[in-house]
């Protein structure tokens, strides 16, 4: 049975923070926040019209066995069984980040990870006053990988390394060598590591999932896994994540700053949505791999015969592709003129990732036909870039 049409949803009236505020122009095809315009399956959208017909949206509490839904889902998808106890619940894996990053860290210390990166992280780090210390992906000809000698270096300045798995914005399906490396420095420095799994779902390769407090112990006692249903059931406006702490001092401590900071009572409709997410949704995931692997595909295919100055990067994961752009020989604001004023197709900027390399993120979590036009209108914009005299100076 075919779960996804290609109709597209008008959300321009929804408070969308990716389509409410695109420059006054409803013109404007949004490729950028990272939510799909692809519905949420239709028993979680019933259980939330079940819920919302209550009519009376009080204070809620988790059941009972929220815990243990949430632990089956996490060995039924990535073969890693934790207990019940070590599952915390807080609203937005940002939050849970930026709580570790106060409480459990000083303002002189020093916090790792590669880059580029997903920069609300990098942000939560650098309100917080402490210091980044980066680690670049090298690239050649599409593809990332560590340097192993320069994660060692930064390794041995820090005491908490931020792991993006799989990684935003390249797209990056860790091997399971590449995360043992990473948890061996670990441990051999005795750094924390925080690993936001959000994309774990969008794993495109032939292998689940891997979890990398499941290849050591010391990094199972010594890290945060932070997951969450809201990018693979496109629920992320309720707010609903759940970070795994093996660690029993760690994790009483956390929760404690969470009732510090009034982080407790979960959204009204995000109970429901998880709970019929979890349990039965499972067939709805496959049919959404499906989809979204043929957009990935399709962009591939377009760029290589339409746009060839355009290289995707080889990637495993997510639902977005990591370009570049390097062979046009522009800048950024030459590239954010051809897209936004001359295609009418916002994306995300290689910039917002903390990076001055030539580069683009582009979401294609969305219906076909609207990918498609799309891609057109930004091969159409790329001939008029081309005519305009400042393309050659």
């Amino acid at each position: 049975m075919k779960l996804f049409s290609d109709h597209y949803v008008d959300r321009s009236t929804s408070y969308s923070a990716k389509w409410s505020s695109l420059y006054d122009n409803p013109n404007i095809i949004s490729m950028s926040v990272a939510d799909m315009d692809l519905p949420s399956p239709l028993l979680l959208i019933n259980q939330l019209k079940k819920q919302a017909e209550i009519g009376i949206y009080g204070y809620t509490i988790l059941p009972r066995n929220y815990n243990e839904i949430v632990k089956n889902y996490i060995l039924r998808h990535y073969n890693y069984n934790v207990l019940d106890e070590y599952i915390v619940f807080c609203p937005r894996i940002i939050q849970a980040i930026s709580i570790y990053i106060r409480e459990f860290t000083k303002i002189t210390d020093r916090i790792g990870t590669f880059i580029p990166s997903y920069s609300n992280i990098l942000n939560i780090i650098l309100h917080n006053q402490r210091t980044l210390e980066f680690c670049e992906l090298d690239y050649q000809d599409g593809n990332y990988s560590i340097n192993f000698e320069e994660l060692e270096k930064c390794f041995q300045k820090i005491n908490t390394f931020i792991l993006i798995s799989p990684h935003n914005p390249t797209g990056i399906v860790w091997s399971r060598e590449e995360l043992q490396r990473i948890a061996e420095l670990a441990e051999k420095y005795k750094v924390f590591i925080i690993s936001d799994d959000i994309h774990a779902d969008f794993n495109f390769s032939s292998k689940k999932h891997i979890v990398i407090s499941a290849l050591n112990k010391y990094v199972e006692y010594h890290s945060m896994i932070c997951t969450s249903p809201t990018k693979t059931f496109n629920i992320p406006g309720l707010e609903i994540s759940n970070i795994i702490i093996a660690n029993k001092g760690v994790r009483e401590k956390f929760k404690q700053c969470m009732l510090e900071l009034g982080l407790h009572n979960p959204n009204f409709f995000s109970i429901p949505a998880i709970m019929s997410a979890y349990q039965f949704c499972d067939d709805w995931i496959k049919e959404l791999k499906t989809y979204i692997l043929e957009n990935k595909e399709f962009v591939n295919k377009f760029l290589t015969k339409e746009i060839p100055e355009l290289k995707v990067t080889n990637s495993k994961g997510t639902f977005l592709v990591w370009i570049n752009y390097e062979k046009l020989n522009i800048n950024e604001r030459k590239l954010k003129h051809w897209f936004v004023e001359l295609s009418g197709v916002e994306v995300s900027w290689g910039s917002d990732f903390f990076t001055d390399k030539p580069f683009f993120r582009m979401n294609i979590a969305l219906p076909k036909p609207l990918l498609k036009e799309s891609l057109y209108k930004i091969k159409h914009g790329l001939m008029l870039l081309k005519k305009e005299d400042f393309y050659y100076e």
